[in-house]
């Protein structure tokens, strides 16, 4: 992988504006996330105003968590919007195979936007990939090696596609990742899938002018996430503290203790660490 110079130092100097529409279980989570790392949120969902709220911003995430009818609108208009004016689109199928309603947003979401980045568990990903649905809620998990799961979904999406769990994957098809990290904990707390996500649209934002590829710069997003929960770990007593402790370490962290922290192994033929 690419070394990310000044990557973290970029994007708190530009600030750039995140815009969600999102989950609203964990949309204080992230926003919060998403200003200890740098950037800026913008938590605009209302339909008649997505495609103005989106011109402001420096990438999209859309996440139907908490889906209904009218949000989807209104990610469908933004996220067109965003596309067609090379804003980064970063989606979270939150569930996607536990409903009719999901299902259908989750669809009609990837038809319509095509987004850049579709990030989510196992068995959400696996739904989109037309295999079976074996997911339990937002938490499903299919297998300890999901890197083929990666790889194919990425060349049946025709996009960027992460598989966040014990051990992140990445694939664009081509190459695939596996990024290791992290702890257990995170799984206590709601909502750190989604940072996740929030995370991917923040090193993706276009405001930020790293001379480095979208592949790379996802990477070192989940590497970062990974880096700040091993770290927060070390001082929480429970999910509570813990929580408070990844937003201290998204804060602190900086590129060089990411380059030099970071694990990676690319599957399909190249170097590791």
């Amino acid at each position: 992988m690419t070394k990310l110079p000044n990557l973290i130092k970029d994007i708190r100097l530009k600030k750039p504006l995140i815009h969600h529409m999102t989950n609203q279980v964990t949309m204080n989570f992230l926003a919060n996330g998403i200003l200890a790392a740098g950037g800026s949120p913008m938590m605009a969902h209302h339909y008649e105003e997505a495609a103005e709220a989106v011109m402001a911003a420096d990438a999209l995430i859309l996440n139907i968590g908490t889906v209904e009818p009218d949000l989807v609108k209104g990610m469908i208009i933004a996220g067109k919007k965003a596309k067609a004016n090379g804003i980064p689109v970063v989606f979270d199928p939150v569930g996607a195979g536990l409903s009719s309603l999901r299902k259908t947003a989750v669809l009609d979401i990837i038809e319509e936007v095509s987004p850049n980045v579709i990030c989510g568990n196992a068995a959400e990903i696996a739904f989109l990939s037309g295999e079976e649905w074996s997911g339990k809620g937002v938490d499903g998990g299919l297998g300890e090696d999901n890197s083929e799961l990666a790889r194919y979904a990425a060349n049946r999406l025709n996009c960027l596609v992460a598989i966040t769990g014990k051990e992140d994957i990445l694939s664009d098809g081509t190459e695939t990742m596996i990024i290791r990290g992290g702890h257990e904990m995170l799984s206590y707390v709601t909502g750190t899938g989604c940072l996740s996500t929030s995370l991917i649209g923040l090193f993706l934002a276009k405001s930020v002018t790293a001379d480095l590829t979208p592949f790379d710069r996802v990477a070192g997003s989940l590497t970062y996430l990974g880096i700040c929960a091993e770290r927060a770990v070390s001082g929480a007593r429970g999910p509570g503290s813990f929580q408070t402790a990844v937003l201290d370490e998204l804060y602190l962290l900086r590129d060089e203790e990411l380059d030099e922290t970071g694990r990676w192994e690319t599957v399909d033929g190249g170097n590791s660490r």
